[in-house]
Order: C-alpha cells, then structure tokens, then sequence
C-alpha cells in the first residue's frame, strides 16, 4: 500500500496531464426490456379471401412476365438469325459489284478483245469515212498519240 501522502502527491501529477485518478462509481446494469410481439391476424372470411386473391394476382401477373419474357426472348433470336443472313446477303453484293467493276474496266475490255476475240486496233489506212470532209490529215492518229503520252 501506498502512504496517503504518497497517494495525493501521485494524483497531483496525473491531474497535471488531464488524468483523473478517483474512482469511478460502479454504474447501474440497465435491464434489458423485454419487446412486445405483435400477431397479426386476419378477419375471418374477407381476409382469406383477400390472402387469396392477393396471391392469386401476383400468380397471374408472374406468369404473365414469364410468358412475355420468353417472347421477347425468341423475338430477339429471330432478328439476330435476320442480321446475320442480312451480312451474308451484304458480302455477296460486295463481291457482286466488285466482278461488276473488274468487268467495266477499259484494260479488262482491251485483254478480252485483243486475246479472245482477235481484235486489233485500226491503222490509219483501214479507216472508212462517209464523206471525204470528215477525213482527217495524214498523220492525224499519230499527231493525237504524240499529245496523249506527252
């Protein structure tokens, strides 16, 4: 044990700091309340029967979300099987036009008349004109050649 002088000379210092050193009291133990439960309880008749149709409602109205979930379901199913055949459609236009293109192509034209079918180009005296008015000068094919390349 520690004298009482001893005592106050050590709470006096930790009073300095802020730290009370008496005692605390005991404190009370609160009783814990015990809570009421409440029933609930339906009238007879009208509340079974409200139960009931209440149930039968939201029954009815899952049912229903079902039904038209699974119908959107198979809508959807329905467009993305579209989309892909639309693409596919897509692609053999593309190559469709892409034939198209390579066909109108002057050089295509040119290799198709000069290998397959054995054309050549006309000289100038090969030329056949209506009137004598429309012929050109000598040298003109050679003149027009000069100015294209140059």
């Amino acid at each position: 044990m520690i004298a009482p002088e001893r005592w106050y000379e050590h709470q006096r210092e930790y009073q300095r700091y802020g730290i009370d050193m008496k005692p605390q009291p005991e404190r009370k133990m609160r009783s814990q309340r015990k809570r009421k439960i409440k029933k609930i309880t339906l009238p007879t008749r009208n509340g079974k029967k409200l139960a009931l149709s209440t149930v039968v409602i939201l029954g009815l109205a899952m049912i229903f979300l079902i039904i038209v979930t699974a119908y959107s379901a198979s809508m959807r199913y329905d467009i993305n099987s579209m989309i892909k055949e639309s693409q596919v459609v897509m692609g053999e236009i593309e190559n469709l036009q892409v034939k198209i293109y390579s066909a109108n192509n002057i050089n295509y034209i040119e290799g198709k008349a000069t290998g397959e079918l054995g054309m050549v180009y006309p000289s100038s005296n090969s030329s056949v004109y209506l009137t004598s008015d429309d012929m050109p000068a000598p040298g003109f094919a050679d003149i027009i050649k000069q100015e294209a390349y140059n």
